[in-house]
């Protein structure tokens, strides 16, 4: 029996801050990830910093890994008003060692890391930290 490969995007907004997670599955594998966002501070100061810690667990069958599922592609929107500091990004899957990477930051300020190896039953832990370039307007860009 063939499996169809279809693209899971999982996009969730904790506390006014999205949190997007994306890979490939076929169509026999069941996808439960949880995914929560914490910051280390209550509330921004300008010129300060925030870091964040997301935890993201594998409650499926589904091994996100290379090959056919390929990796956990994470993807966090930073708000315009936020700066993501180099080398400060890391994940480590389980009590392994952490994996110190870099991520992309495009044009519209987005976070993005494509690899995040996640077999089933495993817990990623991701962190980095941003500066708080201004106080948010209200537009809305919070």
């Amino acid at each position: 029996m063939a499996t169809q490969e279809n693209r899971v995007f999982l996009d969730i907004e904790l506390c006014d801050e999205a949190v997007s997670v994306e890979s490939n599955v076929a169509e026999t594998d069941i996808i439960d990830l949880q995914v929560t966002k914490i910051s280390n501070c209550p509330y921004a100061v300008v010129g300060g910093n925030i870091c964040y810690t997301v935890t993201i667990v594998n409650n499926s069958n589904a091994n996100f890994v290379d090959g056919a599922l390929g990796g956990i592609i994470f993807r966090d929107p930073l708000a315009s008003n936020l700066q993501y500091i180099p080398g400060t990004f890391q994940y480590t899957i389980g009590s392994g060692e952490p994996f110190q990477v870099e991520p992309n930051i495009n044009a519209d300020n987005v976070l993005t890391y494509d690899s995040i190896v996640l077999p089933a039953g495993q817990t990623a832990i991701v962190t980095f930290c941003v500066r708080v370039l201004s106080l948010p307007d209200n537009s809305g860009d919070n």
